[in-house]
């Protein structure tokens, strides 16, 4: 997994979840002054038994080294290594012995957006990201920050979509497109390895990636309504093939 590097993180939440699944920091920065609250004990507590150093700085120094609005008390250095190669990332899957379930993102643009999406997809369980190559590495503090750490807990995969296609068909993992013109996602089998096309916000998913999918799969809308933000969209698919995987591992 190569382009390492350190991310500022500017979040109590992202630093504590990140801290107990046994992430590197180089060093956290805290307030002299700040109120130690009990999260802000765990996250001393569990750097100290670490020997992660904590540096505490002045109030005035912590505004300056904040690249966030957000007043925060407490600032990590971590490092992230946050980058896979797909056949890479599916033999890990394997010897892990889980079933393929990716996101594959089709130029998503917005930050918020992209961040929800890897928060939810932590929650469920997705065990990979696919992205176009991007000119700047999407895993930053503010994606961190966003989702809550699952920025950096979620496998991220940078390549073409359509190799990346060919690699999951390969790998009998099938691909649906979420898009208007799709059959209702509730009447679709999503048990088993998958991966779900997400389109961009403005344009949806190019006409080149329509033709490569195994499928088409859309969410109903009450008349008025043309369709839902792209990590609101996400969720709803995302949940309905955990609800589909266990109502059937019940069966």
């Amino acid at each position: 997994m190569p382009n390492s590097k350190y991310i500022q993180i500017e979040s109590k939440n992202a630093i504590l979840e990140l801290l107990k699944e046994g992430r590197t920091f180089e060093n956290i920065f805290v307030v002299q002054s700040a109120f130690k609250d009990e999260k802000s004990q765990e996250i001393y507590k569990i750097a100290n038994s670490r020997h992660i150093p904590i540096i505490k700085i002045s109030r005035r120094a912590m505004m300056r080294k904040l690249r966030s609005s957000t007043a925060e008390s407490i600032v990590g250095n971590m490092y992230s290594d946050n980058n896979w190669k797909l056949t890479e990332l599916l033999d890990t899957i394997y010897k892990e012995g889980k079933q393929p379930f990716l996101l594959i993102l089709d130029n998503v643009k917005y930050t918020q957006n992209i961040a929800a999406i890897m928060r939810t997809a932590f929650a469920v369980g997705v065990n990979g990201i696919i992205v176009n190559p991007q000119k700047k590495s999407l895993v930053t503090d503010e994606t961190i920050r966003i989702s809550m750490g699952a920025a950096e807990r979620v496998p991220l995969v940078e390549m073409k979509l359509f190799e990346a296609i060919k690699i999951l068909h390969d790998n009998d993992i099938r691909t649906y497109a979420v898009t208007m013109d799709g059959s209702t996602y509730f009447e679709q089998d999503l048990t088993g390895p998958v991966a779900l096309v997400l389109g961009a916000e403005d344009v949806g998913i190019s006409s080149g990636i329509l033709d490569k999918v195994d499928g088409k799969i859309s969410i109903p809308m009450r008349e008025g309504i043309g369709s839902l933000n792209v990590s609101a969209s996400a969720a709803i698919l995302v949940y309905e093939k955990l609800r589909q995987e266990v109502s059937k591992s019940s069966d």
